[in-house]
This record gives C-alpha cells, sequence and structure tokens, in this order.
C-alpha cells in the first residue's frame, strides 16, 4: 500500500486540476484528507477484500450445491441459484468499485494505475456494480413476492409458478436493470491530458448524450436511490410481514394435527430470514441515500451527481457512517449460505457431502450373491456376480 505521505502528495496535485486557481488546501484539508485516506484504507481495503473473498467462495459453494440434481428443479431453488450469481458479481465489482486491489500495489504501480486506467474503471466495471446491485434486490423481492402467494394461494401458485416461468421473471428483471443502467456507458468518454510533457493523464469526461440528457447523474441522484434501495426496501417490509403473519396463521391451523415436519414452513422461514438480513444490512444505505436524495431536491435544482473525494466537506462522522454503511450493504452479498446452513437441512448435508467429497470416496460395495439350484434343495451352488 502506497505510503500516506506520498499518496496524499500525489492526489492533492491530481486534485488540482478540478479545482480553481483561488482554491487552496488548509491544514485543516490535508488533515482531512489524512484521515480519509486511514479510513478508506481500512474499509474498502483489508475489511472490503476479507469480506469479498469470503463472499465468492461462499456464493459459488450455494450455486453448487442448489445445482444438484435433486434440488435444482424447484421454484425457489432457481430463484437462490440467481441470487448467488448476482451476489457473486457484486462482490467482484466491488473490489474495482472500492479499489480494493490497491492492498496489491506499490506506489508506482498505484501512481500508474491512477493515471491511466482509474478512468477506465469508473466508466466501464462501476455500472456493471450498479447492474449487480439491482439484480440482487429485485431477485430478492421477487423471491419474497412469490413465496407470499405460495402461502396465501398455494393451489393457483403450485399450476402456474414454474421454474420456466421463474427463469423468464429472472430474465426480465436482468434485462430492466440493464436497460436503467446502459445510457451511463454511452454517457462518458476517457479523455487523456499531457502533463509536463513526460506523462499522461487519463480522465473520465461526460459526453454529448451525458450533457445533453443528464442521465448519469439522474440516475446516481434518483434512480438508484428509488428504484435499487428505499422502494425495495419499503417493498420488502410490506411482503415480509405479510408472510410472517400467513406463517403464523398456517402454524395455528395445523395445531392437533399430527407432529409431521412442515417443509412449506421451514422453507418461508428461510425466506424470511433472507429478507431480514437484507432489510438490515441495506436499511443504513437506504436512509443514506435518502438523505442525500432530500438534501440535493431541497437545495438545487441542478442535476449533479454526488461523489465521495478527498476534498469532500464532509464531516469525519459523515464519512464512517458512509463507510460502515457500504461496508454492510457488500456484508448483505455474503451472509446468504449461513441462512442456507441455518434453516435448510437437506442443504446442510448437502454441502458437507461435497466438501468432505463423499462421493468421490471409493464404496466397498458387497457383491450381491446369485443362487442356482440343480433340482434339489440341498444341492445349491453360491455364486457372486463379480467373479469370472
Amino acid at each position: 500500500m502506497t505510503s500516506l505521505n506520498n499518496k496524499t502528495t500525489y492526489l492533492s496535485k491530481v486534485m488540482t486540476t478540478e479545482m480553481t486557481s483561488t482554491n487552496r488546501l488548509t491544514a485543516g484539508d490535508y488533515e482531512k484528507i489524512f484521515f480519509r485516506i486511514k479510513l478508506w484504507k481500512i474499509c474498502h481495503g483489508y475489511i472490503m477484500f476479507i469480506l469479498i473473498v469470503l463472499g465468492i467462495v461462499a456464493n459459488i459453494l450455494a450455486f453448487i450445491i442448489l445445482s444438484r440434481k435433486s434440488v435444482r428443479r424447484t421454484t425457489i431453488a432457481v430463484y437462490l441459484r440467481a441470487l448467488s450469481l448476482a451476489d457473486t458479481f457484486v462482490l467482484i465489482t466491488a473490489f474495482f468499485r472500492y479499489n480494493t486491489y490497491n492492498l496489491f500495489l506499490t506506489e508506482a504501480q498505484d501512481t500508474y494505475m491512477v493515471l491511466h486506467y482509474s478512468a477506465y474503471l469508473d466508466i466501464y466495471v462501476e455500472p456493471f456494480h450498479w447492474i449487480a446491485l439491482g439484480v440482487s434486490s429485485f431477485v430478492t423481492l421477487t423471491l419474497s413476492i412469490e413465496r407470499f402467494l405460495a402461502i396465501r394461494y398455494p393451489l393457483t401458485i403450485r399450476r402456474s409458478c414454474t421454474p420456466f416461468l421463474v427463469r423468464v421473471c429472472i430474465i426480465g428483471i436482468i434485462a430492466i436493470v440493464i436497460i436503467l443502467t446502459l445510457p451511463n456507458f454511452f454517457s462518458f468518454r476517457v479523455q487523456k491530458y499531457h502533463i509536463a510533457n513526460t506523462s499522461s493523464l487519463s480522465v473520465r469526461v461526460m459526453t454529448k448524450l451525458g450533457r445533453d440528457t443528464l442521465y448519469p447523474c439522474t440516475y446516481h441522484v434518483y434512480i438508484i436511490p428509488l428504484l435499487w434501495y428505499i422502494l425495495p426496501w419499503i417493498l420488502l417490509a410490506t411482503f415480509n410481514l405479510l408472510l410472517f403473519l400467513q406463517v403464523r396463521r398456517s402454524a395455528r391451523i395445523r395445531v392437533g394435527l399430527p407432529n409431521i415436519p412442515n417443509p412449506n414452513r421451514n422453507l418461508s422461514i428461510l425466506i424470511l430470514l433472507i429478507v431480514i438480513i437484507y432489510m438490515v444490512c441495506n436499511l443504513p444505505i437506504s436512509i443514506m441515500v435518502f438523505y442525500k436524495l432530500v438534501n440535493h431536491m431541497s437545495e438545487n435544482g441542478i442535476c449533479i451527481k454526488e461523489t465521495t473525494s478527498l476534498s469532500s466537506p464532509t464531516s469525519k462522522e459523515f464519512d464512517i457512517i458512509n463507510a460502515v454503511t457500504e461496508i454492510l450493504n457488500i456484508l448483505n452479498s455474503c451472509l446468504n449460505i449461513t441462512v442456507y446452513c441455518m434453516v435448510g437441512t437437506k442443504f446442510r448435508r448437502q454441502l458437507r457431502d461435497f466438501l468432505l467429497c463423499t462421493s468421490c470416496k471409493p464404496v466397498n460395495k458387497v457383491s450381491p450373491q446369485r443362487v442356482f439350484t440343480t433340482g434339489r434343495e440341498s444341492n445349491t451352488v453360491v455364486e457372486s456376480t463379480g467373479s469370472s
């Protein structure tokens, strides 16, 4: 990791390209820069890297287990596989979106990365992060709605909700999220500037399409806060409450019946826990984006993309809260496998067999025997089916 002093000096020089000659950095500004570098190193560096590695491994394991023949044909398994893939892409793109890769770069490599490739990552990788987050949110919402309808109208849903229909819904979700995000790829381009005739700097600048439509800032200021976080959170809270009430109602109906396990109830509990984790992890960021949305609408009518940088005027407390909300947002993509293991007995058993590679171990099978009679009951010949 780049030393704090050298990185501060370098980034301060880079920031001067965005500042006028009258803007000068004070001692307090430099203190904030030092603080933010330390904060980002801990939160976006070490903590984020651990979460990303563990989360990717967990989601890949969940996808493998949910793809096994015994469970892959159920509608819930289709949803959960899609959720695992979406969360995996969230974590992979977060590695670049939050610059976690800086942990593995030397000072020279980090400088070269900032000068030449950071703009490309902002234009072509960051939108994929928002696509993955949007798919994850809407798949979780659709899963909650489907489970509520399955409990409320079991016969209708059993006949109409098939794995094929679920795949169509997931493809529709992906298409809608991509369509909403696609204009961002054409709203920016990379502009190269030469510095002192010895080096060059690649900067992300807005294209004519971006300036004329203002779609990028509309996307970040309105679409992501409303559709990615606030609306899904409200709908999930509503359907989760309705699902909880239906589960309690079905439990009261079963009072007095024989003590037979109810797989539908366990499935509903699993969905409830997934949604609760989503709501807890995304509540802080939902409040944060709502605050930014209201603050933006009240202060000005011009669409300006909200950004956080080393020269941002925000307070230290705000920076800490913002970093915590981002960590929780990434944590949400790591925890679903714990729910599967807590509630899903079959999932837990198959995961154990996969990790122990039970199917890879040789099994000593006792060959079945054939009994041949010679016509008398007392005269028999016993022959193994495997003998020559």
